[in-house]
């Protein structure tokens, strides 16, 4: 019975830790380290089983943040959160994959965040805990529970901003603290814009052409470009800033490096790829998202460890 528990919780649980740390290995032994206590407790003796598989998870993640922060200080180049790949497609229910929570660009915001932010904000905006339950994870009262959100939510409006319609208009909220919210305070955190079909089929087009103008016509003028190669592959190590540099930039990498290449479109829950490959083996992958002026943010990944999840399952 508790094994049963714990298999059905499973895909919830690693989609949990993935949030938290942005790597589907950290995740799984996130998740082995849960299922390691799990059976070591009387499930019997549970009021709330799910609650608790949930809240030693999060502390687990708390952990590990520490630690992986200082993992990411001395990481090679760029460091991007591993691209979205669900291991239990056939079993994760509709509600666990939020496709807004899972991007590049939102696991990159939550990564600004504290690990204390980020957990109440996963907790409270995908698995709708209240400040209560949320304080329990995080040892503290529900009015500092209340606050870690509201800061947590405060620093993801800022940096989601450009990515929005203008709500000047709207009128403020106040919590119950007394404290003012953001529009979107009372609700979930939003999200930067999935793109959709159209919009990939107008990057490949541009990207195809090899002409910098018509890949720029696509792009805001703010946009910024991250690549990730982790000192195995070549990138740009630094970020591309404005349209005329990304531009330049996809233009020469088409002509030199993806021209020759296979190239193949994969749509996960979170966002879709274009996956580039040679002799069956992707070399690169890219993705964006969308803001108000055109595409805002492009993420390159090219460090193999990274793109294992888009290999073909023999290789």
């Amino acid at each position: 019975m508790s094994t049963a528990i714990f298999e059905q919780l499973r895909p919830r649980l690693f989609a949990l830790a993935f949030r938290m740390l942005g790597s589907h290995a950290d995740a799984e032994d996130a998740v082995q380290d849960v299922w390691l206590r799990w059976r070591n407790v009387d499930v019997a003796t549970l009021h709330d089983p799910v609650g608790w598989l949930i809240r030693v998870c999060s502390n687990l993640c708390l952990d590990v943040l520490k630690s992986a922060r200082r993992r990411r200080e001395n990481y090679v180049g760029n460091w991007l959160p591993e691209p979205w790949v669900n291991p239990f497609a056939n079993e994760t229910e509709t509600a666990l994959i939020n496709q807004d929570y899972l991007s590049q660009a939102y696991l990159l915001m939550l990564e600004k965040l504290s690990a204390a932010e980020r957990i109440a904000l996963v907790l409270h905006d995908v698995f709708d805990w209240d400040h209560a339950a949320i304080a329990g994870v995080l040892e503290n009262q529900p009015n500092n529970a209340r606050q870690i959100l509201f800061r947590a939510r405060r620093k993801m409006s800022d940096m989601a901003t450009r990515n929005q319609p203008d709500q000047s208009h709207q009128p403020t909220r106040h919590s119950h603290a007394g404290v003012p919210e953001t529009p979107d305070e009372a609700g979930k955190t939003a999200s930067p814009n999935r793109l959709t079909r159209d919009d990939l089929a107008g990057f490949i087009d541009a990207l195809q052409s090899g002409q910098a103008d018509r890949i720029a016509a696509l792009l805001s003028s703010d946009v910024i470009l991250q690549s990730d190669g982790g000192g195995k592959a070549s990138v740009n190590i630094n970020k591309l800033f404005g349209t005329d540099h990304v531009a330049r930039f996809f233009a020469g990498v088409w002509h030199k490096n993806l021209i020759a290449a296979d190239m193949m479109v994969v749509e996960s829950e979170a966002e879709s790829w274009v996956l580039f490959s040679s002799e069956g083996v992707v070399h690169t992958a890219i993705t964006f998202a969308l803001g108000k002026g055109g595409i805002e943010s492009l993420f390159v990944h090219r460090n193999p460890d990274k793109l294992a999840v888009f290999q073909p399952k023999n290789s």
